[in-house]
């Protein structure tokens, strides 16, 4: 086997670690894990510039992009800097994250060019699904024990009503429930579709469990926005596929979701998601009377409306290294009972608040260039379009863009979707003659 042979093979298996990661530990130490990709980079760099600068080409425009913002970025706090009073004190750490999550990830996605096929896709998006279930598993059983086997009736109602640990330590690092949460549905979603195209049925029952496992564990967290995005991208997952189906399939698929519904009917804590629906009522209720009283919605009506307040220091120019302390300032003065929450719940805005018009654009450039891309080639992918669903979704009511154990995740499968999305729409062209994954491609 010649050396470059060994170098895409060596690729290959570093992008399905990649995967597994993703779905696992990655979340937990997303900083760490910027550094395991560059010391890829150097390395691929070094055994293949040549190439990997050709494939930096192919997506240079897409790099630029997230160049111009940080140059901007760079004169911006130039320019605060020089300045007798600053709006407030600077906060560093902010070109780091830029240059290692907005540069490095798009960059380490264009080298997969030459080599990435439909089989390899697929097997990024299983080990992803199962590095998901796995820690999830292991996250359950750090909060409950053995218990689930002496008394699973109870520790159900338990896992519901603490909402499946909320935010919390996991083997050393801090995960957000939010982000836990948008995870398990985004691979949620992937395994769903590894069901319908699965080969053999060994590898149709693993999948199927797989999916089953991490609806469950996302039904746990009783988090509105993911379950949200989850369901809504279901659907549009559910009546694409539906019409490439074959009648066999369609009265399987029916029959299947109908099994489902009456399982998940019996496990979950129907209860604990009343509760949770007066609470939002309450809120609802709350805001329109001006109390702004509560931990879900009226915070984050809240922030905006107190944000919008401020309309003028950051709508065009934005605030750059003096967000952090300003926002924070915006906070402490505010009369909507937020002064003991620490960010705007909202990566659009937080965006728009940093980087004015030019990092509003650069967000919304992130989500909308994978569906442009797919409109321009006319190879549309509905998986996409139901994991954009979920991202979006979330990305209105936390800071994903801004939090290390999500930046990295949600920039990453974004490029993947611009660059692949190609790919993507032909895994999903199936039938029943000719099954697009099997056993044998895992």
């Amino acid at each position: 086997m010649s050396v470059m042979n060994l170098v895409v093979k060596f690729q290959q298996y570093f992008f399905q670690l990649v995967a597994f990661l993703l779905g696992s530990l990655a979340p937990l130490y997303g900083n760490v894990f910027n550094f395991v990709l560059l010391a890829f980079m150097m390395v691929l760099f070094g055994i293949n510039g040549k190439e990997m600068l050709q494939n930096l080409r192919g997506v240079r425009w897409y790099i630029r992009i997230n160049v111009a913002f940080l140059i901007y970025f760079s004169l911006h706090t130039l320019v605060v800097l020089l300045k007798d009073e600053p709006i407030a004190p600077p906060s560093f750490g902010t070109f780091e994250v830029l240059l290692l999550n907005f540069i490095l990830v798009p960059m380490y996605v264009s080298t997969f060019k030459n080599w990435i096929t439909p089989e390899l896709l697929k097997r990024f998006l299983f080990f992803f699904c199962l590095g998901c279930v796995l820690l999830n598993i292991y996250i359950f059983f750090s909060l409950t024990g053995t218990q689930l086997f002496s008394a699973p009736a109870d520790t159900l109602s338990w896992i519901y009503n603490m909402r499946f640990g909320v935010n919390r330590d996991v083997l050393g690092s801090k995960f957000w429930l939010e982000i836990q949460a948008m995870i398990i549905a985004i691979a949620s979603l992937a395994s769903y579709l590894l069901v319908i195209s699965v080969k053999g049925w060994k590898m149709k029952v693993f999948c199927g469990f797989m999916f089953l496992m991490l609806v469950l564990f996302l039904s746990f967290t009783v988090t509105k926005s993911s379950i949200l995005g989850f369901l809504t991208g279901f659907l549009i997952l559910n009546v694409c596929l539906f019409r490439k189906f074959s009648l066999r399939m369609r009265y399987g698929l029916i029959v299947g979701l109908l099994v489902c519904v009456c399982g998940f009917s019996l496990l979950t804590d129907l209860a604990m998601y009343e509760k949770r629906i007066q609470e939002i009522e309450a809120e609802i209720q709350s805001v329109r009377s001006g109390e702004y009283r509560g931990a879900t919605i009226v915070p984050r009506v809240a922030f905006i409306r107190e944000s919008f307040r401020h309309l003028d220091e950051f709508s065009v120019w934005g605030l750059g290294v003096c967000t952090k302390h300003r926002i924070k300032a915006w906070y402490e003065s505010s009369d909507l009972n937020i002064a003991n929450y620490n960010n705007v719940n909202n990566a659009f805005l937080q965006y728009w608040i940093t980087g004015g018009i030019f990092g509003l654009a650069l967000v919304l450039f992130l989500f909308v260039a994978p569906v442009y891309r797919m409109i321009r080639r006319k190879k549309f992918s509905s998986l996409i379009f139901a994991m954009l669903i979920v991202f979006f979704t979330v990305s209105n009511t936390c800071v994903t863009l801004s939090w290390a154990n999500s930046r990295l995740f949600v920039l990453l499968f974004l490029a993947m979707f611009c660059f692949y999305g190609d790919l993507f729409a032909r895994i999903e062209d199936f039938s029943v003659d000719k099954p697009v994954f099997d056993k044998e491609s895992i």
